[in-house]
């Protein structure tokens, strides 16, 4: 839920159906999901309200403003100057990848089949090919598990070697380097806690934090991150002009960078993507619009954010420059939902990436869609959603997050400082699973243009990030709901020793849980 005054984090939160909305066409939604099928309800009959997950904290403007309570420091609008320079001098600095050459003259990799009856020999194949002597022939292959060779080929050659069935693999030779562990200073104290095993230290209301990182994947370059929410200030200097609009419910009238009148899609995008405060600050920003400026929406609406996202995933899949897609839902309704459940999970066996917030309640998370697609399902089965709880800088698990069974991972969800609207440098402070939720929608974009396998495959991904997570030794100041393992998100950089992006060497214990009733004492 959002509130749009100063309200305790830990407060109960309430949240009720709206009054009946005016009369609009019905949406029908058509996408490769097989969903074709208008709004499941009668008319006149409202569809559920939708809430936005999160608690303002306050507002800071960097930009003189006309109003005094938003006033910035006299140093506010060149603090933030200075950060951005030095951001985009360090992205400057990194080289791009150097494109791979074309295919004639290029060296391959010829690795034989060792299952098939007749093996040929080298000298064999390359004469089969028309390759007379070994002047192109970098390496050949001999030993008892494989054999064949490393040679520069033209098209032709490659084609012939592609038909041969003594050959079982043909792939250009690529270039390898060692991991590279890169540092990013002046980061909110969120990015500093999913990229270290401790526990953070330090003013959180400060942009004195280290963000580390591999260097691998140019921090989730080519990701497509659909922010399904209030919309995104896509003038916003801190996006580097990688965010645009695409969908609105409001119409096309709506897709510029004033669209965001509530300032929670704007902030989720940022801690996902954005220079400075983002994770993944190499991934493409999509504005999904289907909440309002009062923070709330319907859940028509949310469905055809969704359908706009699958149309889209299906169009760009096939682009030789396409990475992979993820919906990033940090919003909630108050109860299940049957046709919300079943778009996200249409969208996921699509092939769209999902995440979601636990939700605000302080309750289970499984009573409530969309984080009721998330951990294990509400029915226990498997959920296909990333439902994501909140911490604060104490590795506290918040007071107002929803636990158990639905939640996949735990994230920073307080004082979390990120971009905001009415300006183009503005930032703010919001706290909530709204918060959480696209600290681990950037991280799965980092994975993901890291790891082919890991952007292919929605549930690979999800079990992943469980897998690499730690079973931290989480504090609790309220009762946990049966069935939370507790798992802290984590990027690999940091670990337990060092791990790698396949999930090797040093991982996380799993299986902390807390029965219904148990209450535990702070250990900080």
């Amino acid at each position: 839920m959002k509130v749009s005054t100063l309200v305790s984090i830990a407060s109960t939160i309430t949240l009720a159906l709206a009054a009946p909305r005016p009369q609009k066409p019905y949406y029908t939604y058509k996408n490769s999901t097989g969903t074709t099928s208008p709004e499941p309800l009668r008319p006149g009959t409202p569809t559920p309200t939708v809430y936005a997950f999160s608690t303002k904290q306050y507002a800071s403007v960097l930009t003189p403003s006309p109003s005094p309570t938003l006033s910035p420091s006299p140093d506010a609008a060149s603090a933030f100057e200075s950060l951005l320079s030095h951001f985009n001098a360090s992205s400057a600095a990194t080289a791009a990848p150097s494109s791979l050459p074309q295919a004639d003259g290029q060296e391959y990799v010829v690795l034989f089949d060792p299952d098939h009856p007749t093996p040929p020999e080298v000298s064999e194949v390359l004469q089969r090919i028309g390759i007379n002597g070994t002047q192109d022939i970098n390496y050949v292959y001999d030993n008892s598990a494989f054999r064949g060779f490393a040679g520069v080929m033209g098209d032709d050659h490659v084609q012939a070697l592609v038909d041969m069935q003594e050959v079982k693999f043909v792939e250009a030779s690529v270039k390898i380097s060692s991991f590279e562990t890169l540092v990013r200073g002046n980061s909110p104290w969120g990015l500093q806690r999913i990229s270290q095993q401790g526990k953070v230290s330090g003013d959180d209301t400060k942009m004195a934090f280290q963000y580390s990182y591999d260097s691998v994947g140019n921090l989730g370059q080519g990701v497509d991150i659909y922010i399904v929410d209030t919309g995104i200030n896509i003038a916003h200097q801190a996006f580097g002009g990688r965010a645009t609009m695409g969908f609105s419910k409001d119409g096309a009238q709506d897709l510029n960078a004033a669209c965001d009148q509530d300032g929670h899609g704007t902030h989720v995008a940022g801690t996902a993507a954005a220079n400075i405060f983002g994770v993944a600050s190499g991934a493409n920003l999509i504005g999904v619009k289907v909440l309002g400026a009062d923070g709330s929406g319907y859940s028509s609406d949310t469905i055809k954010g969704l359908d706009y996202v699958v149309r889209t995933h299906d169009k760009k899949k096939t682009s030789p420059l396409f990475v992979g897609s993820i919906a990033s839902m940090s919003w909630g309704l108050s109860a299940r939902s049957d046709s919300v459940e079943q778009a996200i999970n249409a969208a996921v066996d699509a092939g769209v990436h999902v995440s979601v917030a636990a939700g605000n309640q302080g309750t289970n998370a499984c009573n409530g869609a969309p984080a009721s697609t998330g951990g294990k399902g509400a029915d226990g089965k498997g959920g296909k959603g990333v439902a994501v709880g909140s911490i604060n800088n104490q590795d506290q698990i918040s007071t107002f997050s929803n636990t158990g069974q639905c939640v996949d991972v735990y994230a920073p969800g307080e004082y979390i400082l990120s971009t905001w609207i009415k300006g183009t440098n503005t930032v703010n402070a919001l706290s909530g699973t709204s918060m959480a939720c696209p600290h681990v929608t950037g991280l799965m974009a980092y994975l993901m243009a890291r790891n082919a396998t890991l952007a292919g495959c929605p549930a690979f991904l999800k079990e992943y990030l469980a897998s690499t997570a730690f079973a931290h030794d989480l504090t609790a100041q309220k009762a946990v709901t049966g069935g939370d393992l507790g798992l802290l998100v984590n990027n690999g950089v940091k670990g337990v020793g060092k791990q790698d992006y396949f999930g090797n060497g040093t991982v996380a214990k799993r299986g902390w849980e807390m029965p219904k009733t148990t209450r535990v004492a702070l250990r900080w």
